[in-house]
């Protein structure tokens, strides 16, 4: 009876994170022509918008490779345009050229480790890139654990990085993935020195909606199941992503000046939301339509970031591939879905490069 109540449990665990993995009343309707908004607490540093060099360097990407690997891919229907976006510029700017001397460390999101094979954000951009020369290396945070706990894996990898006078490092996190980066960032003021950049990819910057709904029910059934590789940790993984217990941590708590943020928000239709995302699209929908099924559309924002596009995808398919594994999805959406991955990953590469040039260094003076 045992054995079969842990596996009954470990059955539930499954069901339990993909539902909530990353992260009665009338719905409104879902609606792009609106400007872009946020929620954040007085007194926080105001954004900046590149959303139009952004989709500039995404869709001359896309016609760079159209034909070398038979793209049927238009970048408008990948970026949403809300309606205060500026106009484009008369005269568009080539593409950056990659820049090498960008360090690149991608923390993942809650349960990455629990299934690894599809944990690891733009892990076939990431790999196209380091063939390119790349330094880019994954942080093997704790899946199920706080942002507190994780803040300090981060610290020792920054730690143990020998970072070259040339390079600048850049953090990427996807959905909790950015909680923890922004944590290990108050933590550990020496190491965050180290850091040139953030960009934060559907990040659960105010904490999760759905986290809220469910940390109860993860504490009581889930916190100590251990699930192959998916070890417990210290269990504050819902906790910690909480709207109170981050949007809280925010306010008191502001983010060192000397690192630049940069935020990437996902939502799409309901339509394009995959089957294990459902359940909690449709918990957020009364709410905001405009969420990626994990995330409201402003709650993914970094205080005083850079927008650079609000993309057409949900909270798994802007970053992680499962529903190549798990979805049932049309077979050429799932290749779609693929290429647009990785397209979006070099996108932001090169953006990134082109935002973190390094300036010679001015004359010595005599």
């Amino acid at each position: 009876m045992k054995l079969l109540s842990t596996r009954i449990k470990r059955i539930s665990m499954s069901v339990f994170i993909l539902s909530v993995l990353g992260c009665g009343s009338a719905s409104e309707s879902f609606d792009v022509n609106i400007p872009a908004y946020t929620l954040s607490y007085i007194g926080a540093p105001p954004l900046q918008d590149a959303r139009v060099r952004f989709r500039e360097i995404f869709c001359e990407l896309i016609e760079s490779k159209r034909e070398s690997q038979n793209l049927k891919i238009n970048c408008e229907n990948y970026l949403w345009r809300l309606n205060d976006e500026p106009l484009p510029a008369t005269v568009r700017k080539p593409l950056p050229t990659h820049d090498t001397h960008l360090r690149i460390l991608i923390v993942l999101g809650a349960f990455s480790d629990c299934f690894p094979e599809i944990g690891k954000p733009y892990k076939l951009g990431a790999e196209r890139l380091i063939r390119l020369g790349y330094c880019i290396d994954y942080v093997p945070v704790s899946g199920r654990s706080g942002s507190d706990i994780n803040a300090a894996i981060i610290a020792k990898t920054v730690a143990d990085l020998d970072i070259e006078e040339s390079e600048r490092l850049l953090l990427i996190g996807y959905s909790k993935g950015t909680t923890d980066i922004l944590h290990f960032l108050v933590n550990y003021p020496d190491l965050a020195g180290k850091v040139t950049a953030v960009l934060g990819v559907a990040g659960a910057v105010n904490g999760s909606v759905i986290a809220d709904k469910y940390a109860k029910t993860y504490y009581k059934w889930f916190e100590d199941l251990s699930l192959g590789a998916c070890r417990p940790g210290d269990g504050g993984v819902m906790e910690s992503l909480t709207r109170d217990k981050q949007f809280r941590w925010l306010t008191l708590h502001p983010l060192p000046t000397t690192v630049k943020y940069y935020s990437i928000v996902a939502f799409t239709r309901e339509e394009n939301i995959q089957v294990g995302l459902r359940l909690t699209y449709e918990l957020l929908e009364p709410i905001d339509p405009l969420n990626d099924g994990q995330l409201l559309i402003y709650d993914q924002l970094i205080p005083g970031s850079t927008v650079m596009a609000y993309v057409n995808a949900d909270h798994w398919t802007v970053a992680v591939p499962v529903d190549e594994a798990f979805s049932g999805r049309n077979p050429d959406t799932v290749a779609r879905n693929k290429k647009l991955r990785t397209l979006l990953f070099e996108a932001m590469i090169l953006f990134m490069a082109e935002r973190l040039q390094q300036k010679p260094a001015p004359p010595p003076t005599n």
